[in-house]
């Protein structure tokens, strides 16, 4: 069995990156954020990529492989393959969105909850892993992929007494970094949802 020359291997990869396309814009705007592996993402990218290049195909006629082949570089037949993943892609994307993930948010809990906070400013109660009590207004909180860090401007060291009454508070600085080790629990002390 010969193997394949290198222009079919770039070829295969450019049939595929349409579907792929199409299938990381349904992921983002439907909000479907579970991890897939990467031999689900190529069949699903594939299954998009027929889809694709069968509505190019009834649309220009260039139905079988070696046409595609021929004509896949030309500038209008990527814009329209292109567009035709944003449109398949999108489309899907926004119609689970709208019919089946009402009420979800991108990101998880922790990055909702920073993210509206800081777009309607808050006040926070930062306990920590050696349980202390911090107050301070939050000035920057970690989103993404990125460790889960929070900066607190104004911070204040809490002490309570043994009945949960705050006995005093100590101001430590102009502002405080808690990195995610540091951080045990954060109570917001704002509605930050407005519901």
């Amino acid at each position: 069995m010969a193997l394949p020359s290198l222009e079919d291997v770039v070829f295969i990869i450019v049939l595929l990156i349409p579907g792929f396309f199409a299938f990381m814009l349904f992921k983002k705007i439907g909000i479907r954020e579970k991890q897939v592996s990467e031999f689900e993402s190529t069949i699903w990218s594939l299954f998009a990529s027929l889809a694709i290049y069968a509505i190019f195909g009834y649309f220009t006629g260039l139905f079988n492989l070696d046409s595609i082949r021929e004509n896949i570089l030309n500038p209008t037949n990527i814009a329209s393959i292109f567009g035709l993943a944003l449109v398949l892609g999108g489309g899907l994307g926004l119609a689970a969105r709208l019919l089946f993930r009402q009420g979800y948010k991108a990101g998880d809990c922790w990055e909702v909850c920073v993210k509206a906070a800081a777009e309607k400013g808050s006040y926070v109660l930062v306990y920590t892993s050696n349980d202390e009590e911090y107050k301070g207004e939050l000035l920057f909180g970690s989103v993404s992929e990125a460790p889960k860090e929070i900066v607190i401007k104004n911070p204040k060291l809490i002490v309570r007494d043994s009945d949960w009454r705050v006995k005093t508070e100590f101001e430590i600085g102009k502002a405080m970094v808690f990195n995610e080790s540091d951080i045990r629990r954060i109570v917001f002390l704002k509605d930050i949802f407005g519901k």
